[in-house]
């Protein structure tokens, strides 16, 4: 394969979500395969390192922490006499057109060269519309969350306005991308985050840890106190089990409260962040998702990615292309505690079927490979410059 300009375009290069950890590992991918790899981000935190390789250059849009801020009418708050918002207006738009010549200058030096530009979050879509209409740029937009979560937000309106018009848009399962298709996109297609690891655990020595787990941040809307009522509710009848929650956030003091009013500060802990994911789900049994809404949660694809078999609630699309029911692990209406409880007890006393779970949720864990999702990519590429 000839090698290839590829540009991914963030929020925060150096932002620690889902988002930078996937496409960290595409770019880390991509550059050991020798091609050409840059990014451009919008902004930077301060201080904070990124999970890109330091071979890949960045080239930062805001150096001095600028946020652009939402559009704002001039006509209408000109007549309403609100002079502040009109100066704010006026300054975003003249920031704005001076970032596009940036892009536009980060861009010309390509030349007439074919460029593969993955636009990783939708916001940054305001700064590339000047490279809409230029042949040799190839636009990817994506998105990393459900159908129904972008419905029900701002940035629909974004997705509406500017990913019609690139070469592809790609969600994250094929319902998602059918619901889009039915609102018009004719440039939809499906591609799987790809797991951060791989490693095969032997399902009897998961068992003998006797460790259910679950990750994310401590916020409303993840489920960790329903999680933590069903894991209550049945404790007394596995005993030497135990919950361990990684993470961090505003809810944190909240659900320790709980914890300790349920009487299960001794089985029930919540770790803090941890930085070796991999460790930590190597030394545990089965992993639990109780969100409310997501979309191809990384948690689940990463637990699958050491065997461990999956209770989810039934929270997003995504959820099923994840977990095969019954064959590598459980699912349970959004917050049902009841429900919840019973697959945690039946994957719990029960060593034969969680054995049979674990087997099948590594083997289903190959879709999700990093190297399995990076020819998928190269094919996306070749497509797109046969056309």
């Amino acid at each position: 394969m000839s090698k290839k300009n590829i540009v991914f375009v963030l929020n925060d290069y150096n932002g620690h979500g889902g988002a930078q950890r996937v496409a960290a590992i595409l770019a880390n991918e991509f550059s050991r395969d020798g091609h050409h790899v840059a990014i451009l981000s919008i902004n930077e935190q301060e201080n904070q390192p990124s999970y890109f390789a330091q071979n890949i250059p960045v080239f930062v849009l805001h150096k001095d922490g600028y946020r652009a801020s939402l559009p704002k009418s001039l006509y209408s708050n000109l007549k309403s006499l609100k002079i502040k918002t009109v100066v704010k207006e006026l300054n975003r738009r003249r920031q704005l057109a001076k970032r596009k010549r940036d892009v536009l200058r980060f861009f010309e030096k390509y030349g007439n060269e074919t460029v593969y530009v993955i636009v990783v979050q939708v916001w940054g879509m305001q700064w590339l519309t000047p490279l809409l209409y230029k042949p040799n740029i190839k636009l990817i937009g994506q998105s990393h969350e459900s159908y129904e979560a972008s419905k029900n937000s701002r940035r629909y309106k974004r997705i509406l306005r500017y990913y019609r018009q690139v070469s592809k848009f790609l969600l994250l399962t094929e319902k998602d991308a059918e619901k889009f298709k039915k609102d018009g996109f004719t440039n939809t297609d499906v591609m799987y985050n790809p797991t951060t690891f791989r490693v095969y655990n032997d399902p009897q020595m998961l068992y003998k840890n006797k460790t259910v787990v679950s990750m994310g941040r401590l916020v409303e809307g993840k489920g960790f106190d329903v999680l933590i009522r069903a894991f209550a509710q049945i404790s007394h009848e596995i005993p030497g089990w135990k919950l361990e929650i990684y993470g961090d956030g505003p809810e944190e003091g909240a659900l320790q409260v709980l914890i300790d009013a349920l009487g299960m500060k001794d089985i029930i802990h919540l770790k803090g962040t941890t930085d070796r994911p991999q460790e930590v789900l190597s030394s545990s049994s089965f992993f639990v998702l109780a969100s409310e809404a997501e979309g191809l949660p990384m948690s689940l694809i990463e637990a699958q990615s050491c065997g461990l078999p999956c209770i989810s609630t039934d929270c997003a699309p995504g959820i099923r292309e994840i977990i095969k029911e019954y064959e590598n692990g459980l699912i349970a209406p959004v917050g049902d505690v009841d429900v919840l409880a019973r697959h945690i007890r039946r994957l719990a006393k029960n060593q034969e079927l969680f054995v049979s779970y674990s087997r099948n949720a590594y083997v289903h864990s190959e879709k999700f490979d990093q190297k399995h999702i990076r020819n998928q990519w190269y094919e996306l590429f070749e497509e797109l410059e046969d056309r």
